[in-house]
């Protein structure tokens, strides 16, 4: 039983979670126009999902030259099946800093995260979603990222640390 209510607990948290989304834009920073990080190739899982059974983990892949394919896979306890959810992601470097541009494979918004790439590993903060502006070209984006993205509130409290998924 005690496990049953921690299991709809975390359920919970996560739907809080996935409801707060980072700044949506119909543009990217940049057009996709970089070439691929190898080291991003690879299933990654949050760090606060290790300690589940069936955690939901990311597969990163190359899709293009310049597109990385990834595809979320989340568990369902109600049919015990992984689904998947695809999304193209390329990535965007303004001086130190690299941002990712990702998209639903249907198409729609980017979503929009600093990414900072380390050994194994790689942590994403989200844009703020408190940003009212709203961009049609890539370069007023790409200007106004330029002028905010040293500034401490231009990414929301919440960063999440992926760390390449441990071979079963």
């Amino acid at each position: 039983m005690k496990k049953k209510v921690l299991h709809l607990s975390l359920m919970a948290s996560l739907m809080v979670l996935l409801t707060a989304c980072p700044y949506q834009s119909k543009v990217p920073i940049t057009q996709a126009e970089e070439k691929l990080n190898k080291d991003l190739f690879g299933e990654w899982i949050s760090t606060s999902e290790l300690e589940y059974d069936n955690p939901t983990f990311y597969s990163i892949d190359k899709f293009s030259k310049v597109k990385y394919e990834v595809v979320e896979n989340s568990y369902s306890s109600y049919d015990s099946t992984y689904t998947q959810k695809k999304y193209f992601m390329h990535s965007s470097t303004l001086g130190d800093r690299t941002f990712m541009n990702i998209q639903e494979a249907s198409g729609g918004d980017y979503y929009l995260h600093y990414m900072e790439i380390g050994d194994n590993e790689f942590t994403l903060f989200e844009i703020t979603e408190n940003i009212d502006e709203q961009f049609t070209s890539s370069t007023d984006l790409k200007n106004f990222v330029e002028k905010n993205m040293n500034l401490s509130f231009f990414y929301s409290k919440s960063e999440v640390k992926y760390i390449r998924r441990p071979k079963k």
